[in-house]
């Protein structure tokens, strides 16, 4: 199997900087994870890894930064990142960690990184593929004290399933204006809104009498690829988020987009554990217990005032029960920040984090 994958899997390229000698190197890889999903996403994945300046010429294992794209975000985010790593350390700063980088990115523009009918097996893609391939391929630290996974937005939101799922693997998680529900955050949510919601109930219905459903869908989500998920408007895109949230969430085997929870009451709970659930983890003792640390930023003014609530909401039951839970509010909306926090707070963060571990 791996010898198969190893030949068939990395074509790569590598972007080497001339002042750094740190590098991206992008692979090429086939995710049977992902493979016959209803929606038809590509099984044409990308893994991405991001080397310390002295991996080629030292014999360490390093510790290693599992990042997940955002909504939206196709393979190629990884080169803008490496970009700004490579600044981080011209400027001097230490990076003595590997990067590896993933994303989500769907027909409908987002996995939110779990098993689906609709979008794939995400979370077995990332656990079960690329996880396997990275220990395969690059020396890393094993141990999960030197493992911490991160992401921004849907991907933060995937980072804080993962690492209370798998706390075996990640020992730390740092998550960036991750979609996350306090407990009525749902109610002032886009899987609220009217107009979305009306979207996808007829979706639904011409999704069960076309006679082509893979043509009808191709045809359907053509407007959501690229720049054009943004250019119809508000309606055009909360209804994206709407289609791939319940498929991701409420979706079954025999219904791969779900009831919304306003047709069919049982379904709510599915529709409200995706963001909703997070708050439920990260305030459970047992959760908490068998990881190392867990930092959560967003800003106070995210375009999608129920983020700020859900994740500020986080922040004051953390505060009250005085767990290892840090939430970072900072001045800001959901992106606009989004570079300068990677380079002021997530780099320097994880380089003290791993720094401070290999001294002990």
């Amino acid at each position: 199997m791996m010898q198969r994958l190893l030949t068939t899997l990395l074509a790569c390229v590598a972007l080497v900087s001339a002042t750094v000698q740190a590098k991206l190197i992008q692979h090429a890889y086939y995710s049977q994870a992902i493979e016959g999903s209803y929606i038809d996403t590509d099984p044409n994945r990308t893994i991405s890894v991001y080397l310390p300046k002295d991996y080629d010429t030292s014999t360490q294992n390093y510790p290693v930064l599992y990042f997940l794209g955002a909504y939206n975000w196709p393979a190629r985010f990884a080169q803008s990142l490496a970009k700004r790593f490579d600044t981080f350390v011209q400027d001097g700063h230490s990076m003595d960690f590997i990067v590896v980088m993933l994303d989500g990115d769907t027909p409908l523009r987002g996995s939110f990184y779990v098993n689906s009918k609709a979008h794939g097996n995400f979370e077995d893609f990332v656990m079960k593929e690329a996880l396997p391939f990275v220990d395969a391929n690059y020396r890393i630290s094993k141990q999960p004290e030197d493992t911490a996974i991160a992401g921004f937005s849907m991907g933060g939101t995937g980072a804080l399933r993962f690492a209370a799922k798998y706390p075996q693997h990640f020992g730390h998680v740092y998550a960036m204006s991750p979609g996350m529900f306090s407990e009525q955050g749902m109610q002032d949510s886009y899987l609220a809104d009217e107009k979305a919601v009306a979207g996808y109930k007829l979706f639904r219905q011409q999704l069960a009498k076309a006679a082509d459903p893979a043509a009808f869908m191709a045809n359907a989500f053509a407007d959501y690829q690229g720049l054009k998920l943004w250019q119809q408007g508000v309606d055009h895109s909360n209804l994206a988020l709407v289609l791939a949230y319940g498929s991701a969430f409420a979706g079954t085997q025999s219904e791969v987009f779900g009831p919304h929870y306003t047709e069919v009451e049982s379904s709510k709970g599915a529709w409200q554990g995706g963001f909703g659930e997070l708050l439920r983890l990260y305030t459970n003792p047992s959760v908490l217990s068998k990881l190392q640390s867990v930092h959560v930023e967003v800003g106070n003014k995210d375009e999608y005032p129920w983020i700020s609530e859900g994740n500020m909401r986080l922040g004051e039951l953390s505060r009250a029960s005085n767990s290892k839970v840090q939430v970072e509010v900072f001045e800001g909306d959901h992106s606009s920040r989004f570079g300068e926090r990677i380079s002021q707070r997530v780099l320097p963060h994880f380089a003290t984090v791993f720094s401070e571990r290999a001294e002990l």
